[in-house]
């Protein structure tokens, strides 16, 4: 599976025999890839939105705000760890079956969490839940990949990433209002719900080409050894803790730096998201063209743009228009650095996929007490974007100056 390709657009390595993909595709491939967005928009909410319950859930279960934020460190901890674990545990079914197992656990997980009348119990549920993120995702993109003819793979995981950051522009804050409104069981019935909907809608739509062979879960193991996957990885922790370094900060920063209002701080973020959507767009496309020159070029873009932002952040104007070009160069890097990991490891499309979102989640966490320990240190919220940057200027860096190659396919 090998087609020629056009000038300027890039010729990725052909995927081993045991992974490669018949050439026919689903009639209908633009409904296809609508149903896998909403898959992870729904994936994507149910992970934020517990960011804006906190305070709701704190009054009413009793608790502290650091015992209930535990929650949202046992999610991410469960992705981290245990998705690459459950990706290869469903690597035997397939594609097809091993999505719509995920999407009823999620269901499950998410009217667990709308039943829940403790802190242990809704853990548990979250728990749970969080065992689909990685395996669902990676599923979701790999069937994406499998619909649409080689020469186009950015563009289609570009449009299922969209799905994060529609989570986060429209479905973490419709969620976290309805919790607020009536109550956070609300939020929860009614993410259960929509997936269950969704649910149904891969079952008649989705039917992806699967491989001639079934995937051994040792190969796709062994097909991440090798510089090429490790490189994709590290770049991916570096830039997204870089990132993250300032991000989970920035509400504060905006305000008590720049000096909006807490309203206008909403509106910033709303702009960041908007950015986003561009970006995931303008990244699909370069992912098709050019993507480890272009990977390079946007992670130096971020790298400036944060370094910048230590400037701009003490002017509302220059502030306002640094936001959202924050929002589109890191949406931009989402499909370079998916497409760079299924080139590095053709042989475990689901697998690296799945491990690549985990590294997605180690360096929010790295970034997040990179952050926290600097403000302890004595830094202001001001130094935040500039120590994120030199983050980011590492993983540039090591993008630059390794030899991408992929792994050889087992």
């Amino acid at each position: 599976m090998a087609p020629s390709t056009p000038p300027g657009t890039a010729h990725h390595p052909t995927p081993a025999p045991s992974a490669r993909l018949p050439t026919s595709r689903p009639n209908h491939p633009t409904a296809v890839l609508a149903t896998l967005t909403a898959c992870v928009f729904l994936i994507g909410t149910g992970e934020w939105v517990m960011v804006g319950l906190l305070p709701g859930l704190a009054v009413e279960l009793r608790c502290p705000l650091p015992a209930v934020g535990s929650l949202v460190t046992w999610y991410a901890l469960t992705v981290t760890v245990a998705g690459p674990v459950v990706t290869v545990g469903v690597l035997r079914l397939s594609r097809r079956r091993a999505l719509l197992g995920l999407l009823v656990l999620f269901t499950a997980g998410n009217a667990a969490a709308a039943l829940a009348d403790g802190l242990g119990t809704l853990a548990a549920a979250r728990v749970a839940t969080a065992l689909t993120h990685s395996t669902a995702f990676a599923t979701a993109l790999v069937i994406a990949v499998s619909t649409v003819p080689a020469a186009r793979r950015g563009r289609a995981i570009s449009v299922v990433a969209a799905g994060w950051n529609l989570a986060t522009v429209l479905g973490a804050p419709l969620g976290t209002w309805l919790g607020d409104r009536y109550g956070r069981r609300v939020t929860f019935w009614g993410i259960a719900a929509l997936t269950a909907l969704v649910l149904l809608a891969v079952a008649v739509l989705v039917r992806p080409p699967e491989p001639r062979t079934r995937p051994a879960p040792r190969a796709e193991v062994r097909a991440l050894h090798g510089r090429g996957p490790a490189r994709v990885l590290a770049v991916t922790v570096l830039a997204q803790a870089g990132l993250f370094t300032v991000h989970t900060y920035v509400s504060p920063l905006l305000g008590d730096v720049s000096g909006f209002s807490a309203n206008a701080v909403t509106l910033l973020l709303a702009s960041f998201g908007a950015g986003a959507l561009l970006g995931n767009v303008l990244g699909g496309r370069l992912a098709d063209r050019t993507p480890e020159r272009a990977l390079r070029t946007t992670l130096f873009v971020l790298a400036a743009a944060l370094v910048t932002f230590t400037l701009t952040s003490h002017a509302r104007p220059s502030a306002a228009l640094t936001v959202p070009l924050l929002g589109l160069v890191t949406a931009a890097l989402t499909p370079l650095l998916q497409e760079r990991a299924l080139a590095a490891a053709p042989g475990a499309p689901t697998l690296i996929t799945a491990v690549t979102a985990s590294a997605f989640n180690l360096g929010t966490a790295g970034g997040s007490a990179l952050g926290g320990q600097a403000l302890g240190s004595g830094l202001g919220l001001d130094d935040l974007p500039w120590l994120g940057g030199l983050v980011v200027t590492a993983a540039a860096v090591l993008a630059a100056f390794t030899r991408p190659g992929a792994h050889p396919s087992p």
